[in-house]
């Protein structure tokens, strides 16, 4: 997979298809392979970027400029480059945070958005309490035993004591525990909570945004959406709660996941 360079980083990325430009983000530890069935699917008839954020698998490691702000910026940077014009932007968990927060400094340039799971716009410090005990913990077993031993304590371990947020019982769960064990030890042990830390309750500046803007989330995620948050908010959506599915909506039940989305465009048109 090719690597591109912005903000002084390099970025393992996705680019496909022709038509108005969608920009996939993912959330925290997560990758940019959970959205297997979105590209093939919207790159029919869109362009569709979609990166590993900077720290994640297959880009540069780096020892600072995680925060929000530095994020935001390398997504402006990718835009930028790729010459994506007014895209609408899906993104998930931590990602949406990316997203918003470019919405909320560039209005004008983004058509929609798309947000999955996106309790972390107002519950960052929430993540990184928890996140702060897991961490070191993981960073350990990376450190000394290896990424196997990693994984396989994800498999024990995963959506029970650690990482609520994987699935226990769903067809994903092996692709979700891989790409939650596939990142550079720097990013377990520091990457993930400078971002966290970094996050605020973006909610007050966000609802004061006009472009479209729908909610997407599964039934079954540990953290579920809380529309009532964004009460108010013109062009602001939430969809019904996606049954069988947890935080990775758009990986488990990627047929309804993908209807909202065509849906959504079109209204964006």
């Amino acid at each position: 997979m090719p690597l591109v360079t912005a903000n002084d980083c390099s970025f393992r990325y996705e680019l496909i298809g022709q038509g108005q430009d969608l920009v996939f983000i993912h959330g925290e530890i997560h990758g940019l392979e959970y959205w297997e069935h979105q590209l093939p699917e919207f790159s029919r008839d869109h362009r569709c970027l979609a990166y590993n954020r900077r720290g994640h698998a297959g880009t540069t490691a780096k020892e600072y400029g995680f925060s929000l702000t530095n994020q935001t910026r390398d997504l402006a940077a990718l835009i930028d480059h790729f010459g994506i014009r007014r895209p609408v932007i899906i993104a998930v968990a931590f990602g949406t945070t990316i997203a918003a927060n470019y919405a909320i400094q560039h209005p004008d340039r983004v058509k929609g958005l798309v947000i999955v799971a996106w309790s972390e716009m107002h519950e960052a410090m929430l993540y990184f309490d928890r996140w702060e005990r897991y961490s070191a913990q993981v960073a350990d077993i990376l450190e000394r035993e290896g990424r196997e031993a990693l994984i396989e304590f994800l498999r024990r371990e995963g959506g029970r004591t650690i990482y609520r947020v994987i699935p226990v019982d769903s067809p994903v769960r092996e692709q979700c525990i891989r790409m939650f064990a596939a990142h550079p030890l720097e990013e377990y042990r520091r990457g993930m909570l400078e971002f966290a830390l970094s996050v605020p309750d973006l909610v007050p500046q966000f609802r004061r945004i006009r472009v479209p803007v729908l909610g997407v989330c599964g039934a079954n995620d540990p953290y579920p959406d809380q529309p009532g948050m964004l009460s108010g908010m013109e062009n602001f959506a939430e969809a019904k709660p996606i049954p069988g599915a947890g935080r990775f909506v758009h990986w488990e039940r990627p047929d309804e996941f993908n209807r909202l989305v065509r849906d959504f465009l079109r209204s964006c048109e």
